[in-house]
């Protein structure tokens, strides 16, 4: 949107300015987790009455473990997608394989090699245009946030506070934006800095193609949970964001 201002002091219409409308695909992988659990194996791993046969209903033991085990494992794999998915091993694109797509409108720092992570984190910062930096937020795998908060504490710079606590994130010192250590830029050296309301992750959350299913077959002789579910991610303005990879 570009706006233009005209003469206040005068009568009249005098259109100027210009808005206009955009939009990018957010497509979507779809997912499936299928597992089974055979309830005599267990037998041979926990007391026999933690597996119960009642009225012909059978009894998963343990299953809020399993479940969590699994949602976790879930949402591991998951993050790293978002980030780092490639949609022809792993049915969708994350933001990584998105913004190299767009690697002509992305804007790239550069940095001398063997730079430390507070260098590398500073020429991301430096390059976040200055209209966006009230709402941009820096992100980094959690195995060079480790080392930035390190770097950090030993600097002492402006006696910086190095407590992280389970968010992983800091305010870069001397600045009002916020660092953020996420699972899934782990391992692919990669900082990215956008506005988070930039980057948007769509799920099907009221479709058919969205189950959640635990239950005992009685054709199997056996206990088996089914999952289904669609995700994606999707960059609005790729222009608006700060790689460096």
């Amino acid at each position: 949107t570009s706006v233009e201002f005209g003469d206040g002091a005068t009568c009249g219409w005098d259109e100027a300015g210009t808005s206009e409308f955009s939009q990018r695909v957010l497509e979507v992988g779809n997912f499936k987790v299928n597992m089974s659990f055979c309830d005599k194996a267990m037998l041979k791993y926990w007391n026999g009455y933690e597996v119960r046969v009642a009225a012909g209903q059978k009894t998963l033991p343990f299953e809020e473990d399993f479940v969590n085990g699994i949602i976790d494992s879930i949402k591991a794999q998951m993050e790293k997608n978002i980030w780092q998915g490639v949609k022809a091993s792993d049915k969708m694109d994350g933001i990584l394989t998105i913004l190299k797509a767009e690697s002509g409108s992305t804007i790239q720092p550069s940095v001398e090699s063997g730079a430390t992570a507070y260098e590398r984190v500073l020429a991301v910062y430096k390059a976040i245009p200055a209209s966006k930096l009230d709402k941009a937020e820096i992100f980094m795998g959690v195995d060079e946030f480790r080392d930035l908060v390190l770097e950090l504490t030993a600097k002492n710079l402006y006696h910086y506070n190095p407590a992280v606590d389970n968010e992983m994130e800091i305010v870069l010192p001397g600045t009002s934006t916020i660092v953020r250590g996420v699972s899934g830029l782990n391992e692919s050296g990669a900082i990215v800095a956008s506005a988070p309301d930039n980057i948007y992750y769509g799920v099907d959350m009221e479709g058919d193609d969205e189950t959640f299913d635990l239950w005992y077959s009685k054709d199997n002789q056996e206990f088996r949970l089914a999952i289904n579910f669609n995700a994606g991610v999707q960059v609005a303005f790729p222009d608006e964001v700060v790689v460096l990879a």
